[in-house]
């Protein structure tokens, strides 16, 4: 199963929204951004909720309910 990172670096790619414009709405700079999507740097469960709602989600469960059941799924029915 992939790690939270992962999930939401796909769920922003499909959604179309750069990490630059993402960092901005959660007042961070572009490059702190992409050390948590790199897993370089640890999500806190306040951030994960932050990145959660900036997507629309009522939540972070919600986030990854949506990446199991679109984005996960697409991916094992490819193999």
């Amino acid at each position: 199963m992939p790690e939270l990172h992962e999930k939401i670096r796909a769920i922003r790619m499909m959604k179309g929204i750069k990490q630059s414009e993402l960092a901005e709405l959660l007042g961070m700079k572009q490059q702190s951004f992409s050390k948590i999507e790199n897993g370089k740097t640890a999500i806190t469960c306040e951030m994960a909720e932050k990145i959660a709602k900036h997507f629309g989600f009522l939540g972070r469960l919600e986030m990854t309910q949506f990446y199991e059941a679109h984005i996960l799924r697409l991916t094992v029915s490819r193999v």
